[in-house]
């Protein structure tokens, strides 16, 4: 079995013990259910990140480890492109993030050489005078990348414009998920395109269950794993 580390933060959690446990001991029952040894608990009693000291010395112990179980990966940071590095940091000392409501991140070789169907999505969020000239360069940089670089075929390429990423704004993001039957693989230049909140990537991820390809990060398996 792995030696595996809990990581949870919570809230008033002296005021409300009881809701404190039993989340702990969802995280020990999801542990097991995955054939994982809890070896130690680490959990942060604020929700403010600067006061995260518990992950931190985690972080610090985590050589010790070879599995890290938490709730979601909402859990490893609010921000798609810090936490995808802290995962590739642990994966890099042999360290498997598991999470209860998302699954796992499973990092593989990109599948090159095989003729897969591929859908792009960029988005472009600032100003509206700089739309124009940005966009098309990065729809261009990813056909190009298939092209040269690999044996898919780009079906359709989907874009949002607006001046922030928020929701209700990613209108071709939401007509991709639609069609997402059509496309064997998602094309990005980075996770944060999918969107930069940890959170909403892990929704939008499980709405359009793709791999996801990033130029920036690497091949992203989707694989629907086990929850409890």
């Amino acid at each position: 079995m792995k030696n595996t580390a809990i990581y949870h933060f919570t809230d008033q959690s002296n005021k409300r013990p009881k809701i404190y446990k039993d989340q702990i001991k969802k995280l020990e029952n999801y542990a097991v259910s995955v054939d994982l040894e809890v070896s130690d608990i680490y959990c942060d009693k604020s929700l403010k990140r600067c006061e995260h000291t518990e992950f931190e010395r985690f972080l610090a112990n985590s050589a010790q480890y070879d599995a890290l179980v938490t709730k979601d990966f909402y859990h490893i940071s609010k921000n798609t492109g810090k936490c995808i590095n802290i995962l590739q940091q642990l994966r890099d000392k042999g360290i498997q993030t598991y999470t209860v409501e998302n699954g796992i991140f499973t990092w593989e070789d990109a599948p090159l050489d095989e003729p897969l169907r591929v859908a792009t999505y960029t988005c472009h969020f600032g100003p509206p005078n700089e739309m124009k000239e940005v966009v098309p360069v990065k729809n261009d940089t990813l056909k190009l990348f298939t092209t040269k670089k690999t044996n898919w075929t780009v079906v359709d390429q989907y874009y949002d414009e607006s001046p922030c990423q928020s929701d209700g704004e990613q209108i071709q993001m939401m007509e991709l998920i639609a069609n997402s039957d059509k496309y064997d693989l998602l094309l990005v230049h980075n996770l944060n395109d999918v969107h930069w909140r940890t959170a909403n990537f892990c929704k939008i991820r499980e709405q359009l269950q793709l791999d996801i390809y990033s130029l920036q990060e690497g091949f992203l398996k989707y694989r629907k794993e086990l929850t409890v």
